[in-house]
């Protein structure tokens, strides 16, 4: 037998497949295949579409794709479903859908919308609306007659699957410059009380269930081994939560700072190139006195230039209640200021060792034309007292089956769309650029530049990392090389830069 992994890229609130990440999906499939001795080949969606390939010199084709918090993205361009469907009707042999899309909520690639793609999956042989990995293995296992679309992996299985995974990254194209997205837990202890109104993560994977130290360390060296020098460990909903004390009985549970540092202390060791986090809960860093060692853990052990994201999504009390978001204007205020406080020295990447950023969210129910006011006023209010923000996502809500949030919530904002851009802008205007002035003053050397495109006489690069800076370079410099970049100007989101090492 001979598989095909189409990887057309994810995008989801705890976890990131968009290149040059790499995420769990693709890994853990070829993890199967590898562990059942097929013979497997990985191909991007970006790279499918520039090349000629003969699907029908395959058996098997399993297609990932799905978003559930769409974005923008540098320089790839991901598949929807219905390119996916398109794909796979030219192909005769098995075909299975994973990923968001194949999920029961849907898959979205823009803010505010929701597309009927129902007709697109009866393409597809098998849609694993569980795990895919898991879905796969029941396939192979037992045949299409008696496979579980439903099926989902236990962790305790994963450790085989993650490490024998680690193989595929050398067959993709920005190897060896991507990031291994790992995994650390999935599901949310906002399960409690149903969770924010818009997510699907508890509704999803219910109450939190974590992967061991050893199992995570052992997938990362793998991945090391095979030349992965660049790692974040956002595949979860909050890391300060990570094994967290009765995580199964409060919502807002005590983390646990000794499994934390064995985690993160076990992953240095290898001595990665970029070793980041994603997801923050606020309210966990807010009302714990744990969360202070946590972060001085991540400082410790992590590279510079890290991000915690918070899910804010908005300031305002009417629409937090509306929506159970559970953390308050107070609880992100001081969040931000021990992050500032632990985290805001500047290490060796040339960025602050480690900050916080700011998701928001609009269309969410009990919005008003006073939310924008209040989101503007406390945004304002971190910067007056002189914080620092990586970054802040404004971005609108997907209505998703089985959420909170319905066509009504979505029709009602689109009456604010004009308000909603506007804000947008003021926010770029106002608080992104002179906060980007304050995060990386002119002069500040920003080591190891990767340079990806070039446009109209401009090159763009980032560093590896979470989140990381746009670098715009007008010196001659080559596609795919590192520069130290000093910082000579800025954008209202991005920054210019003159290469000290051409």
């Amino acid at each position: 037998m001979r598989a095909l992994i189409l990887d057309g890229y994810t995008d989801e609130p705890a976890g990131l497949g968009v290149p040059p990440y790499i995420g769990t999906y693709p890994r853990y499939v070829y993890g199967v295949l590898d562990k059942y001795k097929v013979e497997a080949n990985y191909l991007t969606i970006d790279k499918f579409r520039e090349t000629k390939v003969d699907l029908n010199k395959y058996d098997l084709l399993i297609c990932i794709c799905g978003f559930h918090t769409p974005g923008k993205y540098l320089r790839a361009k991901p598949a929807d479903l219905r390119e996916m469907a398109i794909i796979a009707s030219k192909f005769n042999g098995i075909k299975i859908l994973g990923g968001p899309a194949a999920t029961k909520f849907g898959s979205s690639q823009i803010g505010g919308k929701i597309k009927d793609e129902k007709k697109y999956k009866e393409v597809f042989d098998i849609v694993a609306e569980g795990d895919v990995e898991a879905v796969l293995e029941d396939y192979l296992k037992y045949g299409l007659e008696r496979v579980d679309s439903n099926k989902y992996r236990d962790y305790k299985d994963l450790r085989e699957i993650a490490i024998r995974g680690a193989k595929v990254v050398k067959k993709h194209p920005d190897y060896p410059y991507i990031i291994a997205e790992i995994e650390s837990y999935r599901g949310c202890s906002r399960y409690l009380t149903g969770g924010c109104s818009f997510c699907v993560e508890p509704r999803r994977f219910g109450a939190p269930r974590y992967r061991d130290e050893e199992d995570i360390y052992e997938e990362v060296k793998a991945l090391y081994n095979e030349g992965v020098k660049y790692f974040r460990v956002g595949r979860q909903p909050c890391i300060f939560s990570y094994k967290a004390i009765d995580s199964e009985k409060e919502e807002v549970p005590k983390p646990n700072v000794e499994a934390i540092e064995k985690l993160f202390k076990s992953l240095s060791s290898l001595n990665p190139k970029v070793l980041h986090i994603d997801n923050a809960n606020p309210a966990v860093i807010a009302r714990h006195e744990e969360s202070l060692e946590v972060a001085k853990i991540l400082v410790k052990y992590c590279t510079s230039g890290n991000v915690a994201a918070f899910g804010v999504e908005s300031f305002d009390e009417k629409v937090i209640k509306a929506n159970n978001l559970l953390t308050t204007p107070e609880d992100v205020l001081k969040a931000v200021e021990i992050l500032n406080k632990i985290g805001g020295e500047r290490g060796e990447t040339g960025l602050p060792n480690l900050l916080p950023g700011i998701n928001l969210l609009f269309g969410l129910k009990g919005e008003r034309k006073k939310t924008f006011k209040i989101n503007y006023e406390y945004l304002k209010e971190i910067y007056d007292r002189g914080y620092m923000l990586r970054r802040i996502n404004i971005r609108q809500v997907v209505p998703f089956y089985g959420t909170n949030i319905d066509e009504r919530d979505v029709k009602k904002a689109e009456k604010w769309k004009k308000m909603f851009l506007w804000f947008k802008e003021k926010i770029r205007e106002e608080i992104d650029n002179k906060m980007l002035k304050r995060v990386v003053p002119k002069g500040t050397i920003l080591k190891d530049v990767f340079i990806e495109v070039k446009k109209d006489n401009i090159y763009f690069g980032r560093q590896f990392g979470t989140y990381p800076l746009l670098v715009g370079i007008k010196d001659n410099v080559k596609l795919k090389n590192f520069y130290d970049v000093e910082v000579i100007d800025y954008g209202k989101r991005s920054i210019t830069g003159k290469v000290l090492n051409p």
